[in-house]
């Protein structure tokens, strides 16, 4: 039998003197969550959830409760509001701060790596917007974001949309298998309200339904080869190579480097590479 998720509540928030289970339970049912649900997302166990809500457990860890933060995706008051309830309970420090500037250091690196390398690049967040393009990446791809790199379009809605499709070769080859990769990576993401939204919007793609639909989870950020034609540069052969953090992979960087010698000479000759050997 298949769960149905619960609709987000519009609930008040918790009181700033609310038990810390009481807290969790409020923010669970704010994001539209069961207790299984919480549990998976944050790879607990229902068991677990259920003695949070219920004040049976007393001495909760710092990792778990930091892995039920992003899970339930908190920020401003909901963030703080859990993280004193903790304290309360615990008489231990989430170390807020501390957390904050570590999700923004990894966004931060992955654009400076992003707009480091001589290969075009761009990064991702965990549903696939792009958060940064690099010069070379622009050049390449021959995208009109806004007129400024950095613009966050996901990467999905790009290679689906019916203009921009023609260039790839064979384009449903390539969407299927990014596709894949996409239902991969985010698997543990699709209780969030921001993934409902993003799936319910790409389902309206000419095509997307049939290809999502006969699709099955990819293996993970293998590299793979796939052809494009460049309005300029003629027909190219790229491989993708992947950077994923460890630890939170809230971002990872694909590289796109290429894939036959005739691919090997256009990157060199526009800079887009060092004069690497590529083997046939």
């Amino acid at each position: 039998m298949q769960v149905q998720p619960i609709a987000p509540s519009q609930a008040s928030p918790p009181p700033p003197d609310a038990p810390f289970g009481e807290v969790v339970a409020i923010l669970r049912r704010k994001r539209g969550l069961s207790q299984g649900q919480l549990a998976r997302a944050a790879r607990l166990s229902r068991t677990y959830i259920y003695h949070l809500e219920s004040g049976k457990r007393l001495a909760p860890s710092v990792r778990a409760i930091r892995a039920i933060l992003r899970a339930l995706d908190l920020r401003g008051e909901d963030r703080l509001l859990l993280a004193q309830a903790f304290t309360q309970l615990t008489g231990n420090y989430l170390d807020e701060e501390s957390d904050t500037l570590d999700l923004l250091d990894q966004r931060e690196l992955a654009a400076l790596l992003v707009h480091n390398s001589a290969f075009p690049a761009h990064s991702l967040d965990r549903l696939w917007h792009i958060s940064a393009w690099n010069t070379p990446a622009h050049e390449l791809f021959e995208l009109d974001l806004a007129g400024a790199p950095g613009a966050n379009t996901q990467l999905l809605a790009i290679v689906f949309d019916p203009a921009y499709r023609t260039r790839f070769r064979p384009w449903e080859e390539l969407a299927r298998r990014l596709l894949a990769e996409f239902k991969h990576n985010t698997r543990s993401l699709t209780y969030l309200p921001e993934y409902r939204t993003l799936w319910r919007s790409l389902r309206t793609l000419p095509d997307f339904r049939r290809i999502a639909d006969s699709s099955d989870p990819g293996w993970g950020s293998a590299s793979f080869v796939f052809q494009m034609r460049h309005a300029r540069l003629g027909p190219l052969t790229l491989r993708t190579a992947a950077t994923v953090f460890s630890g939170a992979s809230d971002y990872s960087i694909v590289t796109y480097v290429p894939g036959d010698q005739q691919t090997l000479a256009t990157f060199a000759a526009h800079g887009w590479q060092a004069q690497l050997p590529v083997s046939s």
